[in-house]
């Protein structure tokens, strides 16, 4: 993964030489110690944090159902969780109630009404561009309460707040990536085509949005209907068009640009496409980070505004700018001449 106006060509590896097998072998385990453990327990304590820290639950703060028609009116306050009155909660929501009763105890479950959004941040919520109707009083009771999703509704809950939890933790290294090659500029340290660090760094992230995007799936689509999150209900030839559908169609798109580059981060793919073509490539990781920003956007993080993780998100995006507008600065004061791409 690039991110980082180049100072020094390579060939390949770290330091632009052609390694034999035995010192490839020997990078590697280096690079397992030095590199993917540390990663590998960071990204275990987040997602713990993430997990078992009531205020990182994701169910907490969900978004509106479609940004471009109702704003933040459809998000649940903060103080309507955990959901204590099912019937408050299905005036609120405009649909199903949060809650059904179970041998005395109260689950949570979700909605199938108004609230059509992601109710985590993460991917999830029936979607349809359109509230579902109201019951109405002459219904059945069951018409009512009837769960949109196959499986036990508490699993559902739970893989929502991975969701949420993997993709933030994969926006975060995929921030990393891009700070590395300023912070060689300030550090006047030697800053090669290709870092192991930024390339594993990168590599890692792959792993970590991989993961979220299984979470995800799991969220919504126990019944494995995911043509759900990109196209019309009924209707497959017409794409969703609503913020749900955009952040989809998002981030399927930085998926797949974050395993293309995953694929390519390699001392072989260096070689093959060599220097100047590999790194024109890899810089597509800034594409990259704006598809994030605007899948997150478009499931409304800008509404959550008392979610911890939309502060991580503004943070993490203030630091990559304020980083890349540095590297740039010294690169041109040190170079006497402006970047062509950074």
């Amino acid at each position: 993964m690039s991110g980082v106006p180049a100072t020094t060509a390579g060939t390949s590896g770290e330091h632009g030489r052609t390694q034999g097998p035995k010192a490839a072998g020997s990078d590697l385990r280096r690079r397992l110690l030095r590199h993917y453990a540390p990663l590998v327990l960071a990204s275990g304590a987040a997602l713990a944090v993430f997990m078992n820290v009531s205020f990182f639950d994701a169910n907490r703060y969900p978004p509106p159902a479609d940004i471009f028609t109702e704003g933040a009116r459809a998000a649940i306050p903060d103080g309507d969780y955990p959901p204590q009155n099912p019937t408050d909660r299905t005036q609120h929501q405009g649909g199903t109630p949060e809650g059904r009763q179970h041998g005395g105890a109260t689950s949570t479950t979700v909605p199938t009404g108004g609230h059509t959004g992601p109710p985590a941040g993460g991917h999830g919520g029936s979607q349809t561009g359109a509230p579902t109707a109201h019951p109405s009083a002459t219904e059945p009771a069951a018409a009512a309460t009837e769960e949109p999703h196959a499986g036990d509704q508490e699993s559902i809950l739970r893989m929502r707040r991975y969701s949420t939890a993997t993709g933030y933790v994969a926006t975060v290294l995929l921030g990393l990536t891009l700070l590395i090659g300023p912070a060689n500029l300030v550090l006047r340290r030697r800053n090669p085509i290709s870092g192991y660090l930024r390339r594993d760094i990168g590599i890692w992230t792959a792993i970590t949005s991989a993961i979220h995007v299984i979470f995800g799936f799991l969220v919504k689509h126990g019944d494995g209907q995911l043509l759900g999150f990109f196209f019309q209900p009924g209707d497959r030839s017409s794409i969703l068009t609503n913020s749900f559908g955009l952040a989809n169609w998002a981030g399927l798109a930085g998926v797949l640009l974050v395993a293309g580059l995953a694929v390519i981060s390699s001392d072989a793919a260096l070689r093959r496409l060599k220097a100047r073509r590999w790194k024109r490539l890899q810089r597509l990781n800034y594409a990259l980070f704006t598809l994030v920003i605007l899948h997150a956007l478009f499931y409304g993080a800008l509404w959550r505004t008392t979610s911890p993780y939309t502060v991580l998100l503004g943070i993490t995006v203030t630091t990559v700018i304020v980083g890349q507008a540095v590297g740039v600065r010294l690169w041109r004061s040190r170079n006497g001449r402006p970047p062509a791409t950074t």
